[in-house]
């Protein structure tokens, strides 16, 4: 049976916390609270904490500033209404909260995607991982430091031991983004100019040298950026003639679950809204 569903993989937000010797005292006996790992060496945040669901929080009692608290977590791996709670216990000393990262994850199951290739508006860092057998594991577009970097990935690989033999495929379209410009940009569709293709039989009349042009710009697409206008018009067509889209399209997939993941976000970081003067006048 064949599915697509997006959410939310991944959240880090800043913010403000104006006690942090209370905040900290808070988090000294609490359960949810796996390990803390207090830092000597300069940097940003001096104290690390981990927690029981692998949410993450950070805290720099060096410097007074505006955001001197960081969390980060995955809002799929809170399920019990308890870690929910602490999760938001925790969110609640929080003011003014700034989201600083957002994955989005748009899953394909049932789809046999092993020979799909992804083309961006503009040219990034490809990498490309195959599994032992030869079969294609992984493409990852983008870098560490940019502001959006694309994941693709055969999801069902990863989780086989917990899946059942006959379990149907299972790929991630996965996009990390960050450098928000404001709160409205949170849910920009990222997935919007990216095209998503399969590699299909060439057409017979199809010239040898462009064969050779197409998959060459599918292992460096990069090359893209050095081809006069009208070469890359006509290889963009002869690329569309040899090859056929995905449907749905992720950023389909993302627009009809957009609104239901902001309103994820916005319910988690509830009670840290609660604290500003905006919210109280309401």
């Amino acid at each position: 049976m064949k599915d697509v569903t997006c959410l939310i993989d991944r959240v880090s937000a800043v913010a403000y916390i104006p006690d942090l010797s209370y905040f900290s005292k808070s988090l000294e006996l609490n359960p949810y609270v796996d390990a803390v790992y207090r830092s000597t060496r300069q940097g940003d945040y001096d104290m690390n904490i981990k927690c029981v669901d692998g949410s993450f929080i950070q805290i720099n009692s060096r410097e007074q500033r505006k955001e001197n608290v960081r969390v980060d977590f995955n809002p799929n791996t809170i399920h019990g209404r308890d870690t929910v709670e602490e999760i938001q216990k925790i969110i609640a000393f929080m003011k003014h909260p700034r989201m600083t990262g957002i994955d989005f994850a748009v899953d394909y199951h049932g789809y046999d995607l092993s020979s799909l290739s992804i083309s961006t508006p503009r040219s990034m860092k490809k990498a490309v991982y195959y599994a032992p057998s030869g079969k294609l594991e992984s493409i990852a577009l983008g870098s560490g430091n940019g502001d959006k970097r694309i994941n693709f990935y055969d999801k069902g690989y990863k989780e086989r031991q917990s899946l059942p033999q006959n379990h149907p495929h299972w790929w991630r379209v996965e996009i990390q983004r960050s450098r928000f410009k404001d709160e409205n940009d949170y849910f920009i569709n990222p997935y919007e100019g990216m095209t998503f293709t399969f590699s299909d039989t060439f057409p017979p009349d199809m010239k040898a040298a462009d064969r050779l042009m197409l998959i060459g710009l599918q292992e460096q697409p990069e090359l893209w950026n050095e081809l006069g206008r009208k070469v890359k018009e006509r290889l963009r067509d002869l690329q569309h003639q040899a090859s056929k889209s995905l449907d749905p399209h992720p950023a389909d997939v993302f627009e009809l679950y957009k609104e239901e993941m902001r309103t994820q976000l916005q319910e988690l970081f509830m009670p840290a809204y609660r604290n500003s003067i905006l919210f109280k006048a309401l």
